[in-house]
């Protein structure tokens, strides 16, 4: 009882990390996370999850259940981790890393879909590196609890959920994305030794370039983009009163990226990398608690329409150019020199942790 009422907290904790920042960055080196009085969730790995073979080396001074894997997995959606139990005992399977039991607990709070329902698998056994998530896969499937690997992310990673400080480092043979979502405090994500392009933070939003961070317009009113690409390479900025607040790198399923600023005036969102296959899909955006249709907005610069681009009343980008959604309110920029950034908290709600 005491195992799973510490995961029922897990989950509750998730729900105050949705407060803060979340920051997102590619990189095909090691990661760096460091976290000051900070509660913290964050690792190196994939966007979309597969059946692949992980390997990792690290080391983590400040996580309450050491390094493995956690990722997400859709139909249904569950959140899993490798490595750690908890949870009613539903069964056992072999992996080519020896036996594992798997323990479900049935959630609700926030998750990759919005703030709902969902399973967490713990999966207690040999969580070392070298981990098949085929076999696991393969391994829930036959207790009658399968789920798509590839609807979710996928990382090897650690946690502190009680509020810590210190250093994650981690390096996941293969991967190339890397991220951390943090409550109170601080935290900072770096990238050494490999490519390190594109930051995002729900807490203050940033774009990390060449190894400099410039964080643009924290704080003050919210935005949510919901969007997707048809590659997983499509990059969109989001523009308000002509400075650039962010920029993403979207993935082919339909998500959520959020994001605020202070800077006022018109809200554009930017395809800004179109290339033989990509499109860009966005569904809405939220600007503090309002949602807008794109299929609403009249000025549609990336569409194509009457065979060229430009037009209105889409959801589309099929070129590079802008969705307008109207006007936004707040103001301020900063800038810092570096291969991390670090936001403190200043808002009292981001919307989702994830």
């Amino acid at each position: 009882m005491k195992k799973v009422l510490t995961v029922l907290a897990i989950v509750a904790l998730f729900g105050s990390i949705a407060q803060a920042g979340r920051t997102d960055i590619s990189c095909s080196g090691t990661v760096t996370i460091s976290a000051s009085n900070a509660a913290w969730v964050g690792g190196h790995g994939w966007s979309s999850g597969s059946n692949r073979t992980i390997s990792w080396s690290g080391s983590c001074n400040m996580c309450q259940w050491g390094i493995a894997i956690y990722g997400w997995g859709t139909n249904p959606l569950v959140e899993y981790y490798i490595g750690r139990s908890g949870g009613s005992n539903s069964g056992s399977y072999n992996t080519s890393k020896g036996g594992f039991t798997l323990y479900i607990n049935y959630c609700n709070g926030p998750n990759i879909t919005g703030d709902g329902s969902f399973q967490q698998y713990n999966c207690s056994g040999n969580g070392s590196s070298g981990q098949n998530m085929g076999e696991h896969s393969g391994g829930w499937s036959g207790l009658g609890h399968g789920t798509n690997l590839g609807g979710g992310y996928q990382l090897v990673g650690g946690e502190n959920y009680g509020g810590g400080s210190g250093t994650m480092t981690v390096s996941a043979g293969g991967a190339n994305w890397a991220t951390v979502w943090w409550g109170s405090g601080s935290a900072s994500i770096s990238c050494g030794g490999g490519s390190s392009t594109t930051t995002t933070t729900s807490g203050g939003s940033t774009t990390t370039s060449g190894g400099s961070t410039t964080t643009s317009g924290g704080g003050g009113t919210s935005i949510t983009v919901r969007a997707r690409g048809t590659t997983g390479s499509e990059q969109i900025q989001v523009r308000v009163g002509g400075n650039t607040i962010t920029t993403w790198t979207l993935g082919t399923g339909m998500g959520n990226w959020n994001t605020s600023t202070s800077y006022t005036g018109g809200l554009n969102v930017c395809f800004t990398n179109d290339s033989g296959d990509r499109d860009v899909q966005i569904d809405y955006v939220v600007v503090g608690g309002s949602t807008r249709q794109s299929e609403n907005q009249s000025y549609n610069t990336g569409v194509w329409q009457n065979n060229s681009c430009g037009g209105s009343y889409s959801e589309w980008l099929h070129c590079n150019g802008c969705i307008g959604y109207g006007d936004v309110s707040g103001g301020g920029s900063t800038t810092t020199s570096g291969g991390s950034t670090t936001t403190t908290s200043s808002s009292s709600w981001w919307g989702s942790w994830w």
